[in-house]
């Protein structure tokens, strides 16, 4: 019974998720009238991997082994009820500084103008932590009164007590974040765990946001 209520939940993501489009500035987003979640952090976090597993497909999001490859922000469509975005990483240490400037203006502009944005998922590498880097975006987004989520990927790659460790250490360092939504959720894309806990949360927003229209 369980799981069948749960192959039902998840249902949404394994028909009809395509690519929509790619922007590089503010003029060329999508207007969209449906909710919209975004997954955001550091170059090589695994942004890209989380979200083929999360969509069932393998190369629906372009994965890089080079740091700062991705300069666009993507869209992807989920049966034309829930938008995914995929942005560019951040904090590599290796890109010019005028990239570093275009990629923070372009994420700034995304964040201050998406209306339908429901929530902002902030990935961090579970062997690195939270980060500088990923403190400023948070302050960001508190800043402009986005909600935002942690998700530590590449769990499967540290210790059981590392991980505890960290979850104890991530709560500490976002709870004086008031965008911040208080549960961590931990992943692994190569071994595919924490998906069903997305998949999850992604259903319940879409299901808020289309019964708050009906309302």
């Amino acid at each position: 019974m369980n799981e069948k209520i749960k192959n039902k939940k998840s249902l949404i993501f394994d028909q009809k998720t395509e690519h929509y489009t790619a922007a590089s500035s503010i003029i060329h987003f999508p207007d969209l009238d449906i909710p919209e979640v975004c997954f955001a952090g550091r170059s090589n976090v695994g942004k890209s991997s989380l979200i083929n597993s999360i969509c069932s497909k393998r190369a629906l999001a372009r994965t890089s082994h080079t740091p700062g490859r991705t300069q666009l922000i993507h869209f992807y469509s989920i049966q034309d009820k829930l938008f995914l975005s995929d942005l560019p990483g951040y904090g590599y240490a290796k890109v010019s500084k005028s990239k570093i400037y275009a990629w923070t203006r372009l994420m700034e502009d995304y964040f201050k103008n998406r209306s339908n944005l429901s929530r902002v998922f902030i990935l961090i590498d579970a062997r690195r932590g939270v980060k500088n880097a990923d403190h400023e975006l948070m302050y960001l987004l508190n800043v402009v009164a986005v909600n935002f989520q942690c998700i530590l990927t590449k769990i499967d790659k540290i210790s059981k007590n590392a991980l505890t460790n960290l979850y104890i250490d991530t709560l500490v360092q976002i709870e004086k974040y008031a965008a911040a939504f208080p549960e961590i959720i931990g992943t692994s894309a190569h071994k595919n765990i924490g998906i069903d806990k997305i998949h999850e949360c992604l259903n319940l927003i879409s299901n808020i946001s289309n019964n708050s229209e009906k309302g």
